[in-house]
C-alpha cells in the first residue's frame, strides 16, 4: 500500500529546531540527520504496524544514530507525523 505522509505543524517546527540545532554543531550533521530521517520514513511507510503503539494510538519510531523518536499514527492511507522529539526530554 502507498501512503501519503501528512507534518503536522508541530512536528515542521521540531525538524526547523533539530536543523538549527545540528547546524550550529557542525552543519554535516544536520545532513547525515536529515539522511537518517528520511530512511526511518521510509521504514515506516513500508511497514507502518512494526511500531507498537505508545499513547493514544500514537506509534514511536526510533532513530537509531540520533536520539529523537518519530511520533507518528497510520490514518487509512495517510502517515500522519505529529511530532520528532529528542527521547531525553520531557515534553507536556
Amino acid at each position: 500500500m502507498t501512503y501519503q505522509l501528512v507534518f503536522r505543524k508541530e512536528a515542521k517546527f521540531d525538524l526547523e529546531d533539530i536543523e538549527d540545532y545540528y547546524n550550529n554543531i557542525r552543519p554535516v550533521l544536520t545532513d547525515e540527520f536529515f539522511k537518517e530521517f528520511f530512511g526511518t520514513l521510509k521504514f515506516i511507510e513500508d511497514t507502518p504496524q512494526l511500531f507498537q503503539v505508545r499513547y493514544r494510538g500514537i506509534r514511536i519510531a526510533p532513530l537509531y544514530r540520533f536520539p529523537y523518536g518519530i511520533h507518528y499514527k497510520e490514518k487509512g492511507k495517510e502517515i500522519i507525523i505529529y511530532r520528532v522529539l529528542h527521547t531525553k526530554r520531557y515534553f507536556k
